[in-house]
């Protein structure tokens, strides 16, 4: 099964686990590998992920690869809203593109956020 792990980051906090990720495959440490997007705030992450973009991700993972206008026309949407759409999870990196084909590429996408309250 293939996942990827939806979470927030600063910046600089990805950067630092990116090295950390680095160092420990360096070491051989195959455990290490494992596919995570990450957003710099929950706003962006909701900017991302909508709705009909959750709606789009299910559909199509259900449904296989697809071409977007087969795909507009199973969600019974404009092409040209569905087209903006997959490209925003192209650029995301939750559907990927081949062969004139897009798919969804994992089988389970979990999402990690934290309320951080100061004292």
């Amino acid at each position: 099964m293939s996942e990827v792990r939806i979470h927030i980051e600063s910046v600089d906090d990805f950067f630092n686990s990116a090295l950390e990720m680095a160092k420990r495959l360096d070491a051989g440490d195959r455990a290490a590998e494992s596919a995570s997007i990450s957003f710099e705030s929950m706003e962006l992450l909701l900017k991302v992920l909508t709705p009909n973009r959750w709606t789009l991700l299910r559909t199509l993972r259900a449904n296989g690869p697809s071409s977007i206008r087969a795909l507009s026309q199973l969600l019974a949407r404009d092409y040209r809203g569905v087209h903006a759409d997959v490209t925003a999870l192209i650029d995301a990196g939750l559907i990927e593109r081949a062969d004139g084909k897009i798919s969804v590429p994992w089988s389970r996408i979990t999402a990690e956020m934290a309320v951080d309250i100061a004292a």
